[in-house]
């Protein structure tokens, strides 16, 4: 269910144009390799031109956890998707909270 209404979000979303445009891993054919690849050439180029580069990395494993669910079905129902559709994701986020897990080390 989770898919179908995933599926949903995205096409009200795409066709509303209410995504940006650099939206990377929730639209169909902008994956986030893409922008993680476009990044580390974006670097490389700077460095083979001999600019200086600074870089601001923020973790967002905890974001979903600190979402007031409440403020997310107001965002979710001000972009014109079906009241029934908001009702189910209220539904699904009483008393559920969400990890995200990092898959990187520390060397």
């Amino acid at each position: 269910m989770e898919h179908v209404i995933a599926g949903y979000l995205r096409e009200v979303w795409e066709m509303s144009g209410w995504l940006y445009e650099g939206q990377r891993g929730f639209r169909r054919g902008y994956l986030y390799e893409s922008q993680l690849f476009s990044v580390c050439q974006d670097i490389a180029d700077s460095l083979d031109e001999g600019v200086r580069t600074d870089a601001i990395i923020i973790d967002f494993s905890k974001a979903f956890d600190l979402v007031p669910h409440d403020r997310l079905l107001t965002k979710i129902a001000g972009t014109r998707v079906d009241l029934r559709v908001i009702v189910w994701v209220k539904e699904f986020l009483l008393g559920h909270s969400q990890r995200v897990k990092s898959i990187w080390t520390t060397i």
